[in-house]
């Protein structure tokens, strides 16, 4: 009997002790804000505004500190050069991507982005690198360059609506590019459908937005009244299935039709048996190419607008820089931006002052490492912390403000005598084997339309609100959210001559030759907007 007692009286204090264990950090790992048993770090884990809270701990803590979430482990990084020595050159064993539920039942399991290297993932990058390689990309300059003229014909005709063009113009080139469809307008388009889809994404996404279920199981088995994410995830799925299957179908109908046009998809369908996809496959290489390059293209651009906006001085200096090599008797082309180092320095301040996805997409370890003398242990969730990395006053002066001339100074726009290892002008495109193939795609999207935004309008706010002269932007002017920009703000466009508007309304009429082979699938309403507008 009392040996009985005694091996029950064993057994419940291993048990305790091994509960008191979980969400207690290790001594190999990285250090971090104080746990609690059983929760680790999870009361302290930011539901909004991740970006702000990974970088005040990181000023406490280090460039490399580490979150307990229950028995799960998440590293923080905020070092380019941590970055580069242990995310790209350890690209094997950190190209995982943790289990990230609300993104598997959105997509169906099928977003490249957050899916870990199988099979199907292959299939799907191998497929969407067919789009993305440079030279694939030479073939869809006409569309490009014709969807640039586009926004600022736009602008042209609706200067409060800077947004909503932004939003159409990114969406519409990845649509002809593609699907081979276009969205002429942004009200009740595929566009502004795809935008509304895009947006609640973006918010269910963000880390911390809801339950941890991927790091307690558990969770995921609350019911769905009681728990808002699954209606939500659903509710997106529902979308997801209605926007991506139907672009896919529109496809196969014109190829049955035969009025090709040479968009992207009907080249996989083509090699659809060759490339062992399967239907829904088929419509998650499209989903995946719209998703990630509109998201990043928007959320840039919008960042820019609003910038220049605050910052009329960076608008005059850009514009006369334009002025001088392009003049008024044609608009800037593409490569007029190689010429043109502070309309360049324009573009890295605004990837530096608020990156489009300012934590990266999470990566998983894959082994157990060795990182500045810390276990980074396998199973571990990874974040690149670039806004952190781009607001260090060790890196950069006066990170706070936007000051493109940061860039004339130095490369990486880093201050005298900083420490520039590890950075890259592509560092907030991802790291290691899990890199953004459309990098290229998307920069020559933004230089475009930069150009052409710069060229022929005065950027003017109309919001009521005094603002700091010294410092008008704030952290709180941008939205929460995995991929953002700033939240809504008011503003007009001016255009900055006669000259230039006669010329934009020219360069529209033209381009009218390069979307028509786009517009087969237009809906009644959308055709008289064309014929109208």
């Amino acid at each position: 009997m009392a040996l009985s007692i005694a091996l029950w009286a064993f057994v419940v204090l291993a048990l305790v002790w091994r509960l008191s264990r979980i969400g207690s950090r290790e001594r190999s790992l990285p250090p971090g804000p104080p746990t609690l048993p059983l929760l680790g770090n999870l009361h302290q884990f930011p539901t909004e505004y991740t970006r702000i809270q990974f970088s005040s701990w990181a000023k406490q803590y280090g460039n490399i500190f580490s979150l307990k979430i229950a028995h799960g482990t998440a590293i923080i990084i905020t070092s380019p050069k941590i970055i580069r020595d242990y995310m790209d050159r350890h690209g094997v064993s950190t190209a995982g991507r943790p289990s990230f539920t609300p993104v598997n039942i959105v997509s169906g399991g099928l977003n490249v982005a957050f899916r870990n290297p199988d099979q199907p993932w292959k299939q799907l990058r191998k497929a969407i690198q067919m789009f993305l390689s440079k030279e694939a990309c030479a073939k869809h300059l006409p569309i490009q360059k014709a969807e640039a003229i586009q926004l600022v014909y736009d602008v042209l005709k609706r200067p409060q609506d800077i947004s909503a063009h932004i939003h159409r113009q990114a969406v519409s080139t990845i649509l002809s590019t593609v699907y081979g469809t276009r969205s002429p307008r942004f009200e009740n388009s595929l566009a502004s459908e795809f935008t509304t889809f895009e947006h609640g994404q973006e918010v269910l996404f963000e880390p911390g937005a809801i339950p941890p279920i991927d790091f307690i199981p558990l969770l995921k088995y609350v019911p769905a009244r009681w728990a808002p994410w699954k209606q939500k995830c659903l509710a997106l799925r529902a979308q997801y299935q209605k926007i991506f299957f139907k672009l896919r179908d529109m496809c196969e109908s014109r190829i049955r039709m035969n009025k090709r046009n040479g968009c992207f998809l009907e080249d996989v369908m083509d090699q659809q048996e060759k490339l062992g996809l399967t239907p829904e496959l088929a419509a998650a290489v499209g989903a995946n190419c719209l998703e990630a390059g509109s998201l990043t293209i928007t959320a840039f651009m919008q960042t820019f607008v609003f910038c220049l906006v605050h910052h009329p001085h960076v608008q005059r200096e850009a514009q006369k820089e334009i002025d001088e090599l392009v003049g008024t008797d044609r608009l800037p082309n593409l490569e007029d931006f190689e010429r043109l180092p502070y309309v360049q320095a324009v573009v890295n301040e605004t990837n530096r002052f608020f990156p489009p996805v300012p934590l990266g997409a999470p990566h998983m370890s894959t082994a157990d490492e060795m990182v500045e003398g810390y276990l980074v242990p396998k199973g571990s969730t990874i974040f690149m912390n670039y806004y952190g990395i781009y607001r260090d006053p060790d890196l950069f002066d006066e990170p706070e403000l936007f000051n493109p001339s940061r860039f004339l100074s130095s490369e990486f726009g880093t201050k005298h005598g900083a420490d520039d290892t590890g950075f890259r002008h592509d560092l907030h495109f991802g790291s290691g084997r899990r890199i953004c193939p459309g990098i290229y795609f998307a920069n020559t999207s933004i230089k475009m339309s930069v150009l052409n935004l710069l060229w022929a309008f005065n950027f003017e706010s109309t919001e009521k609100r005094q603002r700091d002269p010294q410092c008008p932007i704030r952290f709180d002017d941008f939205a929460p959210g995995l991929a953002t920009g700033p939240k809504p703000f008011s503003c007009t466009l001016n255009v900055r001559s006669e000259q230039h508007a006669n010329l934009i309304r020219a360069e529209y009429v033209s381009a009218r030759s390069t979307f028509e082979i786009f517009e087969h699938d237009l809906s009644r309403e959308e055709a008289d907007f064309v014929a109208n507008w």
